[in-house]
């Protein structure tokens, strides 16, 4: 499969200016409809520790019928594949931000596979101060079958409550241990590049995942 996207321009940057580069990676517009509020939040971000990869042309984030679901699925893996050969080195975070859709009330699931993660969000989320902020912040945890789940001691199932997806990524890029993957879906009132309010919150959350990423991955780790 072709690429789908350029890599001398992931960053925004022709290659020969490479430099070392923040330690967390923001994924925006692995979706093509989502490109747009995704620009909108990285202009609110640290850039100094957030890179931006933007996805020029990415993949329709509506999933065709029967016949055609098959091929979509192969080229959202492939497209997450050369995502993840695009991470530097150093960088030890990949933050991917996606939208849904809820016309109550703005609000974000954070969704990892690594446990101290979702700990401390769920932390951030009880503990802020601005609860209509990061109080509509929930940890989910990401699992390769449903049995992943289920076989937890019950001590455990206790302490992590969390719900719980499978992914439709490769396994290497949600379950890896470098770069560690966090996964970010802020649901919005209408398909659009969001409110300011939707556009606040959404960085918010990006920076608190950005802080408890950055505190249980460690700051040297072979990929």
């Amino acid at each position: 499969m072709p690429g789908l996207f350029n890599p001398a321009n992931l960053f925004g940057q022709p290659a020969r200016l490479a430099r070392a580069r923040p330690p967390i990676v923001l994924v925006i517009g692995a979706h093509r409809e989502e490109l747009s509020f995704g620009e909108a939040v990285a202009e609110h971000l640290d850039r100094q520790r957030i890179d931006l990869l933007r996805i020029p042309v990415g993949l329709s984030g509506e999933r065709p019928g029967p016949d055609g679901l098959e091929r979509y699925r192969q080229r959202h893996a492939e497209l997450y594949r050369q995502i993840l050969e695009h991470v530097q080195p150093g960088q030890r975070v990949l933050i991917d931000l996606h939208t849904g859709f809820d016309e109550r009330l703005c609000w974000a699931d954070v969704l990892c596979a690594e446990p101290a993660l979702l700990r401390c969000i769920e932390h951030k989320a009880a503990d802020d101060c601005t609860p209509a902020v990061l109080g509509d912040m929930r940890p989910v945890r990401l699992v390769a079958a449903e049995g992943d789940a289920a076989s937890r001691p019950a001590e455990a199932q206790r302490a992590d409550a969390w719900p719980w997806v499978r992914p439709e990524l490769p396994e290497p890029v949600w379950n890896g241990k470098s770069p560690l993957y966090v996964g970010v879906e802020v649901y919005l009132a209408a398909a659009s590049q969001g409110t300011a309010t939707e556009v606040r919150l959404a960085a918010a959350v990006i920076e608190a995942v950005a802080d408890c990423a950055l505190s249980v991955q460690p700051a040297a780790r072979p990929r």
